[in-house]
């Protein structure tokens, strides 16, 4: 990309994504002490905290929000990294593999909807075992989801973290000689678990931290998930500051305001106490992996974790596969295994709602993931133009704002930024949630792009442009055609990361425009199985049609383009003859 200022595009860009970030957390921070101008409070108080911490309800989240958000991570890692170990160049791995990228790009929302359906008392996992082998007829009286304990979110955290984590690890051997590993310390006499968990997984660890801490914040933070699926009354801490927030007591903004500054402050302690617990494990840990030993009794908790991952991946398949089945059904007594009766008068009936709701959704999310990849490759060309091969890139401030907002709670911090929305009267358009949503799809695809595009070698533009200087048409044609697969796979991710927001639409849009996602998790706790059904299968279904696209059109693109060319060559040709 020619650009004549790169020093000025990258210090726009900074300001640009560092200015929402600073007003959310001032918006934040600020009514936590009860100055807050817009609803007339212009002093500091710690009223806010001493309401806060005498609050029953408080704790009991916490204690919530603190079971959920460190459990799920754990369990996570645990089951990727025992698959890992596992399956790793097997045959049926790589069809684990192929399972990852359908669960990745399908919304949380879905994944939830999907486990109500089929872990509830009168789910279709109980139904397919009823009357049988269970004896019952009626539905029993049991809590299996939205428990008091939250093991029914910790359960779909897992599903939904492990396999992200199973393919951030994957790509991460890439920069790892774990096959020649593997074959020495085979040769050696070690097993296949024993090596990884001796050799390979000390040094996968410090490449996954990141996406590890990242999976953290979500766990402790998550709104949509766990209003769906979570415990309710008391529920989480960020599903109880939504509530305060939304409250129509005003005041209880400002208790709201220091709730969320609190979960701020657990996430870094929390991140703290992580890479404390790892660096400990590992001191611990060190006289084990150099004993020598070919095998060892912590081999087995491999291979139950590969197992329960295995079970994880089929839960989540089985999940998405009843979302289709509730919308098409017109009779389900319990405790029949399938539809008694089948139509498609629930679709039909809710073609209007589901089509307005699709184009807001696709709006949205072609308009955020759009300009967060323009916005990535000015970033990214802006640091290609700063460095030379003498002079390797070196980290831009930018590299580090991009984390905020994925670290950051999105409550407190995005009623920070509605602030600002409504000081330049936004709020509620078209306009504020595409920014919203660009807070959340911007890292995403500037870190699935930073990679290949700064990897790229530019001789080949620099022998174009000799050839024929024309740099933005060699751009265009040639290093970004070059990148097609990762562009794709970038658009990709951020289109579905955009599908998913909840929080962000909600706060944006005042309510004025709903999402399938918004939509969905509102009529989750409705009972209306037919219809949250359809709302949930389209909100997964668009993500999965622009992955299976973003793996296609790369591989026929170059084709399908000289295709195109030949025939408009030849029609041209043609009408020129009959003149």
């Amino acid at each position: 990309m020619p650009l004549k200022h790169p020093k000025q595009v990258a210090s726009l860009l900074v300001f640009l994504l560092a200015m929402p970030i600073a007003v959310g957390l001032v918006g934040t921070v600020l009514p936590a002490f009860q100055y807050f101008p817009p609803l007339g409070s212009h002093q500091f108080s710690l009223a806010p905290w001493l309401t806060l911490f005498h609050s029953e309800e408080f704790y009991s989240s916490l204690t919530l929000t603190l079971i959920s958000g460190i459990g799920a991570p754990l369990l996570a890692v645990w089951l990727a990294l025992s698959l890992l170990a596992w399956g790793y160049e097997k045959p049926l791995f790589r069809r684990i593999e192929a399972m990852l990228a359908p669960i990745l790009a399908i919304p949380h929302a879905a994944i939830a909807i999907g486990l109500l359906f089929l872990l509830s008392p009168s789910g279709w996992l109980l139904r397919l075992f009823s009357p049988w082998l269970t004896g019952f007829e009626r539905p029993p009286n049991w809590i299996t989801t939205q428990d008091p304990y939250a093991l029914s979110l910790i359960f779909a955290l897992v599903i939904k973290e492990m396999p992200y984590l199973l393919f951030v690890m994957l790509a991460s051997l890439q920069t790892m000689q774990a096959r020649q590993s593997l074959q020495v310390c085979r040769t050696l006499g070690y097993s296949r678990l024993t090596t990884w968990r001796k050799i390979l997984i000390p040094q996968l660890y410090p490449i996954v931290r990141l996406p590890i801490f990242i999976v953290i914040a979500f766990s402790l933070t998550v709104v949509d998930l766990a209003m769906i699926i979570g415990p309710n009354t008391p529920s989480t801490l960020s599903v109880t500051l939504l509530r305060w927030f939304n409250a129509p007591d005003l005041s209880m903004r400002y208790i709201a305001s220091a709730g969320a500054v609190v979960l701020m402050i657990v996430i870094a302690i929390v991140l703290a106490a992580w890479e404390f617990g790892h660096r400990v494990l590992q001191q611990l840990t060190t006289p084990e992996r150099s004993n020598g030993k070919r095998q060892g009794a912590t081999d087995y908790l491999v291979q139950l974790g590969a197992m329960l991952g295995v079970l994880s991946l089929i839960t989540a398949f089985l999940a998405l596969l009843v979302l289709p089945m509730w919308s098409l059904t017109r009779r389900w007594r319990f405790p029949d295994a399938l539809p008694s009766q089948w139509t498609w008068d629930n679709i039909h009936s809710a073609i209007p709602l589901l089509i307005q709701l699709s184009s807001n959704t696709l709006l949205i999310a072609l308009a955020a993931t759009g300009i967060a990849c323009l916005m990535s490759l000015l970033m990214l060309e802006s640091k290609r133009a700063s460095y030379t091969k003498e002079t390797p890139p070196k980290h831009h401030p930018f590299d580090w704002l991009i984390y905020v907002p994925i670290l950051l709670p999105q409550v407190g911090f995005l009623f920070g930024v509605s602030v600002l929305m409504l000081q330049t009267n936004i709020n509620g358009s078209f306009l504020a949630i595409i920014a919203m949503h660009l807070l959340y799809v911007l890292p995403y695809v500037y870190l699935t792009l930073k990679g290949p595009y700064l990897a790229y070698q530019e001789e080949y533009l620099y022998q174009a442009n000799r050839l024929r200087y024309q740099p933005w048409r060699n751009y265009l044609l040639i290093k970004l055609a070059m990148l097609k697969p990762a562009l794709f796979t970038a658009f990709a991710i951020g289109f579905s990361v955009s599908v998913a927001q909840y929080l962000p639409t909600l706060i944006a849009g005042e309510g004025r425009h709903s999402t399938l996602t918004t939509e969905a998790v509102a009529r989750a706790a409705s009972g209306d199985r037919k219809q949250v059904g359809s709302m949930a299968l389209l909100q997964a279904f668009f993500p999965v049609f622009v992955f299976w696209l973003s793996q296609q059109l790369p591989r026929h693109w170059t084709k399908w383009r000289l295709a195109l060319k030949t025939s408009f060559s030849m029609r041209k040709k043609s009408s020129i003859d009959k003149k």
